[in-house]
């Protein structure tokens, strides 16, 4: 979840982490540092820090990937203070080989070209001063679906990866196929955030799950990663637990919306 509306701070916790790991054998946790919103990094750099920082220290001694999200839809506007963060957190973490750089969430529908590859090669060049070989994966134009775009057109760089995002009720084979002509193009694909649900995260409650697993076919078939959306409580499908989860896991008795479905296929 947006770790500045989650409604308990499920992500930072290591109990609940560690739990996930021995549960639904979880391999990496997203930590979504909201940037634009009110009472997101922008507004509060501390509180955001503290977030992001506690999880990558959970992850450390969990023995799990984590991916440190700057999730945002017009970084281009923050690239200062993107460029800033991601050098910051390169130089004391970027050592460690299980941390994942994400610079930018899902871009809106602005130019791979002309806004969004010059954003990440300045904040590549940041991370790269120093760390020169963790992950880096490149949010793409379209809410990141047009990996296709950014194939034409790839950021110099080596352990570059670019990112899908689906939602099951929402995309279908026509995004596949996108995927599909990015993979023929050389590109290194990671879906940092799905969802068994329309793209709006699941107002309606509505899951879409033989889509779900057609994708889910597709990103074994192609050796893809992924993490799904989202870690929190509600009534959006894309909420994974319901009310009365503790914060500290123990949760298969709290599964909500997708959930099921996602916990599957993790095991």
């Amino acid at each position: 979840m947006w770790l500045n509306w989650e409604t308990a701070p499920y992500a930072e916790n290591l109990s609940a982490l560690t739990w996930m790991r021995d549960n639904w054998k979880l391999q990496v946790i997203r930590a979504a540092m909201g940037v634009e919103p009110a009472g997101a990094y922008l507004s509060d750099p501390t509180r955001a820090r503290n977030q992001v920082e506690t999880i990558i220290n959970n992850a450390v001694s969990a023995g799990v990937y984590v991916i440190v999200d700057w999730h945002a839809h017009e970084a281009q506007n923050n690239q200062s203070q993107a460029v800033a963060f991601f050098g910051d957190l390169a130089r004391r973490y970027g050592h460690l080989p299980n941390v994942i750089w994400e610079p930018y969430n899902e871009p809106l529908q602005v130019s791979w070209t002309n806004v969004i590859k010059p954003y990440h090669q300045a904040v590549v060049s940041a991370i790269r001063a120093a760390d020169p070989d963790n992950i880096v994966v490149l949010g793409t134009p379209t809410w990141s679906q047009d990996v296709d775009v950014a194939a034409a057109s790839p950021v110099s760089g080596t352990n570059l990866m670019y990112t899908l995002h689906f939602y099951s009720c929402t995309h279908g084979a026509s995004l596949r196929a996108k995927g599909d002509a990015a993979i023929r193009a050389g590109l290194a694909l990671f879906v940092t955030e799905w969802g068994a649900s329309h793209a709006d995260g699941g107002l309606d409650g509505r899951a879409c799950l033989p889509e779900a697993q057609s994708w889910i076919d597709w990103m074994k078939a192609n050796g893809i990663s992924w993490t799904a959306w989202k870690l929190d409580v509600g009534t959006d499908t894309t909420n994974l637990l319901s009310p009365g989860a503790p914060v500290t896991g123990g949760w298969d008795n709290y599964l909500h919306g997708h959930a099921p479905f996602v916990v599957a296929n993790m095991r």
